[in-house]
C-alpha cells in the first residue's frame, strides 16, 4: 500500500501536476492525522476500561473487608451489651454484699480489664488510596460512604482504646494496692490460669480501698459499654450502605 502511494506521488511530480500533488499530499496528511486521532481514541478507551476494571477490583476488596468488619462489629456489639448487663449485676451483688455468685463478679471485672482485640481490615481502602485510582471514581455517593464508613471505624477504635487505657490504669492500681492478690487469693493459688481464676469477694474486701476502684470499673462498664454499642451500630449501618452502593456500581 505504501509502495503504491509512493509511485502515485512520483507520477504526479513527473507529470508536473503540482496542484494535484499538493491536494494529494494534504489529503494524505489529513488521513495520517485522522489515523493518529483514531489510535489515540482507541488507546484512551482502553485506558479508561483498564482503570474502571482496576477500580472495580479495589472496590471488591473493600467490600470483602467491610463484610468481615461488620461481623466483628456485630460480635462486639453483642459482647458489649452482655458486659453492660454483667457489670450492672455484679455491682448490685457487691453493693448488697451478696457473695452467692462469685463467678459473675469475677467475669464482670475481667471483662473490663482484659483487652478486646479489634481486627478491622482496611487494606483494600489503603490500597485504593495509594493506587491513585480513587480520583477516577465517578460516583460521589460511594466516595462519601467510604469516608463515612472508615470515619465510623476510627471512632470505634478511639472509644475502645480510651476505655482500655482507663481500665488498664485502674487495673494497675488494683495490683499496687494488693487488692488483686487478696481477691484472687494468689498466695493460696499462685499458678491459676486467668480463664480458671475465681475471685473471693468478702465483707472485708469491701473495706479495702480497691473496692472503690472495682465499683468504678463496673459502673463505667455498665454505662460506657452500652454507649459503645451506638458507635458499632453506626459502623454497621454505614458498612451496609457502602456494600449496597459498591454492588450497584460494579453491576
Amino acid at each position: 500500500m505504501i509502495k503504491f502511494f509512493r509511485k502515485f506521488r512520483q507520477k504526479l511530480l513527473s507529470e508536473n501536476k503540482f496542484s494535484k500533488y499538493l491536494i494529494y499530499a494534504v489529503g494524505e496528511i489529513i488521513l495520517v492525522v485522522i489515523g493518529i486521532l483514531i489510535a489515540l481514541q482507541v488507546n484512551n478507551q482502553n485506558q479508561i476500561k483498564n482503570e474502571k476494571k482496576a477500580l472495580k477490583n479495589y472496590l471488591e476488596k473493600i467490600a470483602i473487608n467491610v463484610k468481615s468488619d461488620i461481623k466483628v462489629a456485630e460480635f462486639m456489639m453483642e459482647t458489649r451489651s452482655q458486659q453492660s448487663l454483667l457489670c450492672a449485676q455484679a455491682t448490685e451483688l457487691i453493693s448488697k454484699k451478696d457473695w452467692s455468685d462469685q463467678r459473675k463478679i469475677t467475669n464482670a471485672v475481667f471483662a473490663m480489664i482484659i483487652e478486646q482485640p479489634l481486627n478491622f481490615n482496611r487494606s483494600g481502602f489503603e490500597s485504593l488510596k495509594n493506587s491513585g485510582y480513587l480520583q477516577h471514581l465517578d460516583n460521589s455517593e460511594i466516595e462519601e460512604l467510604i469516608y463515612n464508613y472508615y470515619n465510623s471505624v476510627d471512632k470505634v477504635i478511639f472509644e475502645e482504646t480510651s476505655l482500655q487505657v482507663w481500665a488498664n490504669d485502674l487495673d494497675l492500681e488494683l495490683h499496687k494496692s494488693g487488692f488483686f492478690s487478696s481477691w484472687l487469693e494468689l498466695e493460696k493459688r499462685p499458678n491459676q490460669e486467668m480463664r480458671e481464676a475465681l475471685g473471693n469477694y468478702t465483707d472485708m474486701l469491701t473495706e479495702h480501698k480497691g473496692n472503690d476502684i472495682v465499683l468504678s470499673i463496673l459502673y463505667r462498664g455498665f454505662l460506657f459499654t452500652a454507649e459503645l454499642t451506638g458507635f458499632y451500630e453506626e459502623q454497621v449501618t454505614f458498612g451496609n450502605e457502602l456494600l449496597t452502593a459498591i454492588e450497584n456500581y460494579n453491576n
